[in-house]
């Protein structure tokens, strides 16, 4: 304790430098762990237990949804391909086809088959009432807590006004940002009115067959057709759809970096000018007989705690942001959100206290190392 008093108190000295490199190291930490929440909520995003089996029916050579119409006909002649077990046909709507903050995406297909195809749970609200009211919705829990909607409201973008009489979660996270409709007022409530058309048809195959033939049949029927077709598994449409959120997230990554060289720098030169202001005190800690060893550990633990107080205070800042607001980012329709895991709130302190280990090894190995008639004389 005496010892880790000695640290608290050097570090007091200079009470504005310390200040300062533990923001800058605190603002380092944040934006690592919100740029690495955002690669963990993409591995959910992509993890699903249907997504092996699962396919998705786009209209060929569209690269967003709100320009790709096919006709709901087109149902009954993908039920008729061999290994199809089900099939939902899906209008989506949304505000922009993007990478965005701040995605609003209305999804409309038969209720009763969806809410039994989609792994949801509603858990405020009425499902029946869902199945009754032609103009009720179902939001995801995470966008009604980032738009604070709650069940008995009406919510209203742009031509679309409905009435929310449940919030539901989801097993896959990319679910929980959607809002349920029925399908055919939003075919009806959009801005292009389109009856009779959706955007896109999932189609979940049956145990044992081969996603890949199944594929190529669809899109073999459709081929010769007005409105051809385009049919993935989910994940190879889900990796398309976020493609810009990649980018940003690979970008990011560079940022994160980045920010390691951050807390190494200003940890090391905090220390580096907190041990040169003290080399006479250093020599007196050795004359009263400090080993090497005490004085190496007390200038080693200066640098960990700076980084350890740096991690507390952005780590805890971005989890706080995070838990707070429900951020997500979306893209053609696609919104994955910022998930913060016990394992990167330890991968956060973990990168702070290596790289201040780092930083404080060479000003640590000086400081023991430093004669003590030389440091007395300095």
């Amino acid at each position: 304790m005496r010892f880790l008093r000695l640290i608290l108190v050097n570090l007091k000295r200079r009470k504005g430098r310390t200040a300062l490199t533990i923001l800058g190291v605190a603002c380092a930490l944040a934006l690592l762990v919100l740029v690495e929440s955002l690669g963990t909520g993409m591995a959910e995003a992509m993890d699903s237990t249907d997504a092996a089996r699962t396919l998705v029916v786009f209209r060929k050579n569209r690269y967003c949804p709100q320009t790709s119409f096919l006709p709901e006909s087109y149902t009954r002649h993908i039920e008729g391909v061999e290994g199809v077990d089900t099939v939902l046909p899906v209008k989506v709507y949304l505000n922009n086809c993007r990478a965005s903050l701040d995605l609003v995406t209305f999804q409309g297909a038969p209720v009763e088959e969806m809410l039994a195809q989609r792994s949801i749970e509603v858990i405020d609200g009425d499902a029946a009432a869902f199945e009754a009211q032609k103009d009720a919705a179902l939001v995801g829990q995470q966008f009604a807590a980032r738009k604070g909607v709650r069940v008995g409201q009406r919510f209203r973008f742009g031509d679309i006004d409905v009435s929310v009489v449940g919030i539901f979660r989801s097993d896959e996270s990319t679910q929980e940002s959607l809002i349920l409709t029925h399908l055919e007022y939003l075919q009806r409530a959009g801005p292009i009115s389109r009856l009779g058309t959706v955007t896109q048809f999932e189609v979940l195959t049956s145990e044992g067959a081969e996603p890949g033939r199944v594929a190529s049949e669809i899109d073999e029927i459709f081929a010769t057709a007005e409105e051809p077709t385009d049919t993935r598994p989910r994940v190879a449409y889900l990796e398309s759809a976020t493609r810009d959120l990649r980018e940003i997230l690979r970008f990011g990554r560079y940022l994160a970096l980045a920010c390691v060289v951050v807390v190494l720098s200003l940890v090391a030169n905090t220390v580096l000018m907190s041990v040169q202001e003290r080399v006479r005190e250093m020599g007196v800690l050795r004359a009263i007989g400090f080993r090497e060893v005490h004085v190496g550990a007390l200038v080693m633990g200066e640098a960990l705690a700076l980084a350890f107080f740096g991690a507390l205070i952005g780590v805890g800042s971005a989890v706080a942001l995070l838990h707070t607001t429900k951020l997500t980012i979306g893209s053609e329709g696609v919104s994955i959100g910022f998930v913060v895991t016990p394992s990167l709130v330890l991968l956060g302190f973990g990168v702070a206290l290596g790289a201040g280990a780092i930083a404080g090894l060479l000003p640590a190995v000086r400081s023991a190392r430093a004669g003590i008639v030389d440091s007395l004389g300095a």
